[in-house]
């Protein structure tokens, strides 16, 4: 309607130019938009009705040809710059599915991209330009050849990985039992050096980096998915925190695992997997040393309830007795204030565990001090070699506390 010249009548030249200049222009956005919609680079075409025009001159032409290519450059290097350390580092912690998608959808639009590139439209926008002498054909030249290369790689990286993506649909597959995720780490480091060894691009540090560091982040999801704060907490006001410490033991095992199964591949590499362990399983180790602080919180609290039970005899006993009591009242007011906190525990993400488990340690500390002096006194209150050993036999388990 707008191009049609019969609703120009009384229109400046000026006027219709600029008018149709920006419908142009918003046609060739909106196309862009539908390929963004898609996930897909969509290239717009410069308009037939202008480009095919004989009013319009080879100058013009040639101008709004440029203006075209100028477009399809920045949309083709903008693809040609997506790397997985962006996925790596733009979303919250992606798991190796991740990966593999990348790879389709890069594959996919590079193809996409050296399709339209080929189509008969575009060749014609680029023999225009090359028989005015434009300056921008040769510079694209270059760009469809970076192009080309660009799809043979992904196109041969994704052949590879969706000989992981079963393995790796399992991994993060939340029905699979703790137990289970670590039968997965030969396969899938067997794979892995099947395809450093064979493919002619997913064998450089930089790929293997970011495909390690996201296994690692499928099998912390895994682990929380088994035993997360609320879990953990759940357990300890069962009065069981035995079974969350088995949970805890449990993960920090299938961490290691993993590590084990990464240097035994590693040693099959011959070491050409020369990457620094802090940049691979930085994420991990922090997940496994917090694992461990709550395995600590968890086995304290099992030491701790022993003493509910213990009654001390001798002349010092009723005394003694009350002192443990209030100790034991005073300890689990702690677990309490403990408990309180609005984070997950197994959240790595939240500093703030440092300060809320450090106070909690130094407020043990203190009652194994007191604890030690009970122990002490009525040691020294017992007469008889019997009494000593029943006295420390009651506090058995209690006895290995550093301070005790």
């Amino acid at each position: 309607m707008l191009a049609n010249p019969l609703n120009q009548m009384g229109w400046s030249e000026l006027v219709t130019k600029d008018l149709m200049d920006k419908l142009h222009s918003f046609l060739a956005y909106t196309y862009v938009t539908i390929g963004q919609v898609k996930g897909m680079t969509m290239l717009p075409l410069p308009p037939q009705d202008v480009t095919q025009s004989e009013k319009t001159s080879s100058k013009d032409k040639a101008a709004i040809l440029e203006t075209a290519i100028s477009h399809w450059t920045r949309q083709i290097k903008a693809e040609l710059k997506k790397d997985p350390e962006n996925v790596l580092k733009n979303q919250n912690h992606p798991d190796p599915l991740a990966e593999v998608e990348f790879w389709r959808n890069k594959s996919d639009n590079l193809n996409s991209i050296c399709d339209q590139l080929a189509s008969e439209r575009i060749k014609k926008v680029l023999k225009f330009l090359e028989q005015n002498k434009s300056t921008q054909t040769s510079a694209f030249s270059k760009l469809q050849r970076e192009v080309q290369l660009a799809r043979i790689e992904a196109n041969e990286n994704y052949k590879y990985l969706q000989t992981l993506e079963d393995l790796f649909g399992q991994l993060c597959d939340t029905s699979l039992d703790l137990s289970e995720v670590a039968d997965l780490f030969i396969p899938i480091m067997h794979t892995i050096l099947l395809i450093w060894t064979y493919s002619s691009y997913y064998n450089t540090p930089a790929r293997l980096l970011v495909l390690i560091r996201e296994i690692c982040n499928a099998i912390i999801k895994q682990c929380r998915n088994h035993v997360d704060g609320d879990k953990i907490f759940a357990s300890i006001k069962n009065e069981d925190p035995g079974e969350a410490h088995s949970k805890l033991v449990l993960a920090t095992d299938v961490c290691a695992k993993f590590k084990d199964a990464y240097y035994e591949y590693k040693g099959k590499s011959k070491n050409q997997w020369k990457i620094s362990p802090n940049a691979l399983f930085l994420r991990l180790d922090a997940f496994a040393e917090r694992c461990q602080d709550i395995m600590q919180l968890t086995g304290t609290i099992q030491q701790f309830n022993k003493l509910s039970k213990i009654e001390i005899g001798n002349t010092k006993g009723k005394t003694m007795s009350e002192t443990i009591k209030t100790i034991f009242t005073e300890f689990e007011q702690t677990i309490n204030n403990f408990m309180t906190v609005s984070y997950d525990i197994m959240n790595i993400e939240k500093a703030e565990f440092e300060d809320d488990f450090f106070k909690f340690r130094n407020r043990t500390k203190e009652l194994d001090r007191r604890l030690a002096s009970v122990l002490t006194q009525s040691f020294d209150d017992c007469d008889t070699i019997i009494g000593k050993f029943k006295l420390l036999e009651s506090f058995e388990g209690l006895l290995t506390r550093a301070i005790i």
